[in-house]
C-alpha cells in the first residue's frame, strides 16, 4: 500500500471544497413529489453558484451522480449545465450505489490534479416519488410480436397467453443486482454475522434521530440546507421531514422485525428509507480560491474507493475505504477530530465499528498489522446520519462530506474522516482537513 497520497496538482496546489449545499431530504411522495432528479439538480445547483462571487465560465465540468435513473434524461449532469446557461461545461453522469457522491468528488478531484480543469461542481440528484416503472420482458416481447402480425386471431391468441403477473408494472429494484438481495436482507445477516440484538440496533438508530433533530434546532444546518420552493411553486420545503419526533422506546419497540424468523432483529426504524433530494458541491485549486478571495469548508487530503465480496456482510465498504484513505494520508484514526460515516442501517454501522477495533480483520483484510482503532463515540455522527435523515442513494455521501465540514469548522477541529459503503459491495472514505 502506498505510503502517502498526494492530492496536489503540478503546482502543489491542494484540492479546496469552496461550498457545498442540498435540498432539505424528503420522504417520497410529500414536498418533493412533482419534481424529478433534474428540477432538484437544477434547483441545487443554481442555488449554490448564485450565492458565490464567482462567473459562472469558471467552472469547467459538471459531474453528477443518479442512482434512480430517469429514462427519458440520459445524462443529468448535461441537462443541469444546459439548462443553466452552462453549455461550455463538459458534463456527464454516473452511478455507484450510496457511493455515488463521493465518486462525483474523487472524479472532480482527479481532474484538478490532472491539470485538464482548475474548477468543477460534482453533485447528484435522485427523486424515489418519480421512480419509473417499466414492462416485464415478456410483455414487451409479446407486444413487438402482437405489432408484427396482421392476423387479429393471432394478436389475440398471443395477447391470451399473458398472466397477470406478467402485464404487472415493474417499479425501480433498489435491490443489489447480482444478489437480489434488499437492504434489510444484507442488514439481517450483518446483525446475525455480528452477534447484533434488537436493542443495540433500536438504540443506535434513536441515537441518530436524536442527534439529528437536536441539529435542527439548534440551528446547525440551515446553512448547508436550501429553503427549497419545488415547482410547480406552490408550497416551500423547508427542512428534512423524516426524522422522527417520537424517539422513545415504546415506539419502536413495536415495530416487527422485517423478516420472519424467532431471532430476526432488523426493523424499518433500524434501516435507511429512501428518499428525494439533491446537492451539490464546488471544488477548485487552491489559487484560484485565492485569486478569488474564497473562505473554502475544507481540503481534500486522500481518497479511497474499494470494492469488496457482495455475498457476505456486503456492506463494508466504508472499513475498507477508511483504511486506505488514513493509509494514504499517513495518518491513524487517533489523528482525526471528526468522524462520519453514511448509516445505510444500524446493523452496518455497529459491523463496521466492530470492524474498525479488530486486527484480525486489519491482518486478513486489510494489509495491516494493527486494527484501525477504537472510535470515539463523542467524534462519530455527531449531527446524526442517514437513519435519521434519510437516503436519496446519489446523495447521501454527499450531505456526509458537507454536514462534516461545516461541523469540523464549527468545533475548530483539524481533520475529518469521512465513510461510505453501498450496494454492490462498494467503499467509499476521504480524509479532510481545514488548513
Amino acid at each position: 500500500m502506498p505510503i502517502q497520497q498526494r492530492l496536489v496538482n503540478a503546482r502543489g496546489e491542494r484540492i479546496a471544497v469552496v461550498a457545498g449545499l442540498r435540498t432539505p431530504f424528503v420522504r417520497r411522495n410529500t414536498g418533493f413529489k412533482e419534481c424529478y432528479a433534474t428540477d432538484l439538480g437544477i434547483m441545487v445547483t443554481n442555488e449554490l453558484l448564485n450565492r458565490l462571487p464567482l462567473e459562472r465560465s469558471v467552472v469547467e465540468k459538471f459531474i453528477f451522480g443518479q442512482v434512480i435513473q430517469q429514462p427519458d434524461v440520459p445524462n443529468l449532469a448535461r441537462e443541469i449545465a444546459l439548462t443553466l446557461s452552462m453549455p461550455h461545461a463538459q458534463a456527464y453522469t454516473l452511478s455507484s450505489s450510496c457511493i455515488t457522491g463521493l465518486q462525483a468528488v474523487a472524479n472532480v478531484c482527479n481532474g484538478i490534479i490532472s491539470g485538464s480543469i482548475s474548477c468543477g461542481l460534482a453533485g447528484g440528484a435522485d427523486s424515489i416519488s418519480n421512480a419509473p416503472f417499466s414492462l416485464k420482458p415478456k410483455l414487451i416481447r409479446t407486444l413487438r410480436d402482437i405489432w408484427r402480425t396482421s392476423s387479429y386471431s393471432r394478436k389475440w391468441n398471443l395477447f391470451k397467453r399473458l398472466s397477470r403477473q406478467d402485464i404487472k408494472l415493474q417499479q425501480v429494484n433498489l435491490r443489489d443486482a447480482m444478489t437480489n438481495f434488499s437492504l434489510s436482507d444484507i442488514s439481517e445477516q450483518m446483525a446475525q454475522n455480528f452477534g447484533l440484538d434488537r436493542e443495540q440496533l433500536d438504540q443506535y438508530s434513536a441515537r441518530s434521530h436524536q442527534r439529528a433533530e437536536l441539529a435542527w434546532q439548534q440551528g446547525l444546518m440551515a446553512e448547508q440546507v436550501m429553503l427549497s420552493h419545488p415547482a410547480p411553486y406552490r408550497h416551500y420545503v423547508i427542512r428534512d421531514n423524516m426524522i422522527s419526533e417520537q424517539i422513545n422506546a415504546e415506539y419502536y419497540q413495536r415495530l416487527k422485525p422485517l423478516h420472519s424468523g424467532r431471532h430476526n432483529v432488523v426493523t424499518a426504524w433500524s434501516v435507511s428509507e429512501p428518499a428525494d433530494g439533491a446537492a451539490a458541491v464546488l471544488l477548485m485549486r487552491e489559487e484560484l480560491v485565492e485569486r478569488y478571495q474564497l473562505k473554502p469548508l475544507g481540503y481534500i487530503r486522500s481518497f479511497a474507493l474499494t470494492g469488496n465480496d457482495v455475498w457476505h456482510n456486503m456492506l463494508l465498504g466504508a472499513t475498507h475505504a477508511a483504511a486506505k484513505a488514513l493509509a494514504w494520508a499517513d495518518m491513524e484514526l487517533s489523528d482525526i477530530d471528526l468522524i462520519d460515516m453514511h448509516e445505510s442501517s444500524a446493523a452496518q454501522i455497529l459491523a463496521n465499528l466492530q470492524l474498525f477495533e479488530s486486527k484480525r480483520f486489519a491482518q486478513k483484510h486489510l494489509q495491516r498489522d494493527t486494527a484501525l482503532g477504537c472510535v470515539d463515540m463523542d467524534k462519530f455522527n455527531v449531527l446524526g446520519g442517514s437513519l435519521a435523515y434519510g437516503s436519496p442513494r446519489a446523495i447521501t455521501s454527499l450531505r456526509v462530506l458537507i454536514q462534516t465540514l461545516h461541523q469540523l469548522q464549527r468545533q475548530g477541529g483539524a481533520t475529518a474522516l469521512i465513510a461510505s459503503g453501498g450496494l454492490g459491495g462498494l467503499g467509499a472514505a476521504m480524509v479532510l482537513e481545514r488548513e
